[in-house]
Parts: structure tokens; sequence; C-alpha cells
């Protein structure tokens, strides 16, 4: 190693530029930890942020399917409606043609008695035909005709009895469908009041959860914003890192040069020796035991 002229305060100027560069680092590793911490802050509002928007959306999910689901009900309900409307349709007609009929043959009566009369009429008649032995031609003929135009109108009667006891029928059929619609209609509004619900319930959970991830958005915002922070003083920190080994190893040197210079200044031999070893082991060769020794002897490494 040459010996190098040392100043004393060169090495005391270097000595307090190291100083002054280690209190800067510990100040900027203490603004990069409360960074790092605000940074994790943000990162966990922002998740907490992003899960209830998922929460949120979720609910919103469930609330549409239940809608949906309410809606193929109503679907369901209303196509039943339209059947029954079909055979109101269907039966509306048979009323008519059912009315029509009775009052056609109601026109066609002649008498104005009921069927259990016209029936006795035929029944005494039939039984003077029957047990009167001294029954004239022209008596028997007047008892046939009155048969006859009797059976006719019995038949008018029972004809339009039947169309009317079928218009009866037919009309209870109507109300007992009129009834069947009023429950499904009654059923479809019920449903859609609840379908209606479910979807405003939806509606709001997929607006909270919008004005929910515009938080969110806000969060992650910040977030990369300090994160770029982050990044700048970690560069910071690097090169006044760099400074410090730079400075130090200048530090170190000056003081070696001076060590060098007191003990040659003592005629030590073994310095000499323990030098020798320190640029053996700069370049990187193999040392001995006693050459390690030496560079501990000296406080060389």
């Amino acid at each position: 190693m040459p010996t190098v002229k040392v100043d004393p305060e060169e090495i005391k100027s270097i000595k307090r530029e190291l100083e002054a560069l280690e209190k800067e680092r510990n100040e900027i590793r203490a603004k990069l930890d409360a960074l790092e911490k605000e940074l994790q802050d943000w990162v966990q509002k922002r998740d907490e942020k992003n899960k209830e928007v998922q929460q949120l959306r979720q609910k919103a999910r469930e609330y549409q399917a239940k809608r949906d689901e309410i809606n193929e009900q109503i679907k369901q309900l209303k196509k039943n409606r339209e059947e029954i409307n079909s055979q109101l349709d269907i039966l509306y007609q048979e009323i008519l043609e059912y009315r029509t009929k009775r009052d056609e043959y109601n026109q066609l009566r002649r008498l104005k008695m009921p069927a259990e009369k016209i029936q006795e009429k035929i029944e005494k008649l039939e039984w003077e035909l029957q047990t009167n032995p001294n029954i004239t031609p022209e008596r028997e003929k007047q008892i046939v005709d009155q048969i006859q135009i009797l059976a006719t109108e019995l038949e008018i009667i029972q004809q339009a009895d039947r169309f009317h006891k079928k218009l009866v029928e037919t009309r209870k059929k109507v109300d007992q469908l009129k009834k069947a619609r009023k429950a499904i209609s009654l059923e479809i509004q019920k449903l859609a009041n609840q379908s209606q619900q479910f979807h405003e319930q939806m509606i709001r959970a997929f607006n909270q959860a919008d004005e929910i991830k515009k938080e969110a958005d806000e969060y992650h915002q910040k977030v990369i914003e300090l994160r770029e922070k982050v990044r700048e003083i970690r560069e910071q920190l690097r090169e006044i890192e760099r400074k410090i080994q730079e400075y130090d190893e200048k530090h170190k040197e000056l003081i070696a040069y001076k060590l060098v210079a007191q003990m040659r200044a003592k005629k030590d031999s073994n310095f000499d020796k323990a030098v020798e070893a320190l640029e053996k082991f700069k370049r990187g060769e193999k040392l001995t035991l006693d050459e390690l020794l030496l560079l501990q002897r000296y406080n060389l490494v």
C-alpha cells in the first residue's frame, strides 16, 4: 500500500458528511414507513369498498332472480287467464245459441198452460179413448187431434226447457270461470306488487354498488399515487445508501492510510505484512491463517 498523506480535517469532514447522510437516511426510512403504512390503509379501505360492491351486486342479482321467477309465474297465470277468456268466449256463444233456441221454442207455444197440465189433459183424453166403447168416430177424431196438438205443445215446452237448462248450466260454468279469472287476476296483481318490490330493491342495490364503486375507484387512485411516492422515496433511499457506502469506503480508506502511516512511523514490520495480506484479500487471493490473524490484529478487516 503506498504512503499517502492524510489530512485529519478531511477525515472529520467525511465523518460529518457520513453522519449527516445516515441521519437523512433514517428520516427517509421513517418517511417511507409512514407512506407504506398509509398505502396499506388506503389499500384496505379500497378492498373493503370493493367487497361491499361485490356483496351489493350479488344481492341485486338475487333480487333480480326473484323478480324474474315471479314474472315467470305471472306469465303463466296470464296464459291461464287467456285460456279462461277463450273458454268464456265459447260459453258466451253457447249461451247466445241456447237462449235463441229457447226463445224460438217459446214463440212456437200456443197454449198458456204448464207442461204438467198439458200432460194431465193428454192422459185424460187417452183414457177416454181407451175406456169409452161408445165413442163416436167424430169424437175419436176430435180427441186424436187434441192429443196431437197437446203432444206438439208438450214437445215444444220440453225442448224450450232443455235449452233453458243448458243455458242455466252454461251460465254456472261462466260464473265459475269468472271467479277463477278474478282469483287469477288478484294473484297476478299480488305477484306484480312483489315483482315491483324486488325490482326496486334490485335497482337500489345496483345504484348503491355504483356509488360505492366510485369511492373504491377514488381510493384506488389514491393507492396509485401513494405507490408512486413510495417508489420515489425508495429510489431516494437507494441513492442515499449508495452515497453512504461511497463515503464509508472513503472514510475507511483514509483511516487505513492514517493507520499505515502510523505503523510505518513505528517501524512495525508485521504491519507491512498485514498490508500485503490486505492487498491479497482485495485481489480475492487465498490467505494463510497467519495472514488472517495479522488482518484481525491491525483491524484491517
